[in-house]
Order: structure tokens, then C-alpha cells, then sequence
């Protein structure tokens, strides 16, 4: 596969995903993808309220109309993963009282990547967890919903 091939979705755009998504447009095309409406319209103006990226570089990666062959698209809309061939998953992992970790926005964004994977795609994890959570938690979550 060609870099131009690559398609890159970033799922969840707070201090991990979204410098994570900036450093990738600028030389792929990347669909960032948050459940936060205020989140997504905030990064399509072009500021990062929480100063993890500044505006200058988040401005010259942004492709707000999706028209462009790399660049930064950021969505609510999770219809626009279709197209992605790797699926980077960065959304919160919050504990409980316990202070055990809480995986479900992981399985969630599992959930929802594995309706669009198709043969050869990748999915990464970046998320603080404990060893296993992917092989034994996630990966049954992605064949159970892609077939």
C-alpha cells in the first residue's frame, strides 16, 4: 500500500488523540472523531481549549470541508470512518471507586470501528490499561461485530 493509501481515523480528540492527529495529517489524510459536539466545533474553528495543540498548527492541518487529500477532517459523524483502513483509538479510560479501569467508551469505539473494518485494516489502542485488555477485552469486541 502507498502512503496516499493510507486513511487514517483518530477516535477521540483530547490530549492523546488529537496531536496525535495533527502530527498525522500533515502527511496523511486523518478523520478525527469525538462524541463531544462542542469538542468537534471548538477544533473546527481552529482552537484547542485545553492548549495541547496550538492554533497556528491546528489551523494548518485542518481540512473543515473534507475536499483535501491530507489534512485533518474532525467530525461527530462516525459514517466518515468508513473509508479509514487504520482506526487509532484514544477516548478516555476512566476508573472506578476501585480505581479499576472502566472500558467501555474503549468498547464502544470498538464497537463502532469494527462495523467498517474490513481485511487488512489495523487498529491500534493508546490507552493506560492493564496488560491483556486488548488480546482479551477488545479483540473479541471487533470479530464479534465485523464477523
Amino acid at each position: 500500500m502507498k502512503q496516499n493509501d493510507y486513511k487514517i481515523a483518530i477516535i477521540g480528540l483530547g490530549y492523546v488523540g488529537l496531536p496525535l492527529a495533527v502530527a498525522f495529517a500533515e502527511k496523511y489524510k486523518v478523520v478525527g472523531c469525538d462524541v463531544n459536539i462542542q469538542r468537534v466545533n471548538e477544533l473546527n474553528n481552529g482552537h484547542d481549549s485545553t492548549l495541547e495543540i496550538e492554533d497556528h498548527l491546528l489551523n494548518s492541518v485542518l481540512d473543515i470541508d473534507n475536499s483535501r487529500n491530507l489534512g485533518l477532517f474532525i467530525t461527530t459523524n462516525i459514517d466518515f470512518l468508513q473509508d479509514c483502513n487504520i482506526y487509532i483509538v484514544t477516548v478516555p479510560t476512566p476508573t472506578d471507586k476501585h480505581n479499576r479501569p472502566v472500558l467501555i467508551p474503549m468498547i464502544k469505539a470498538s464497537e463502532t470501528i469494527a462495523t467498517f473494518l474490513k481485511r487488512d485494516d489495523i487498529v491500534i489502542y493508546e490507552s493506560t490499561v492493564y496488560p491483556g485488555v486488548t488480546e482479551d477485552e477488545m479483540v473479541p469486541v471487533l470479530e464479534r461485530v465485523s464477523g
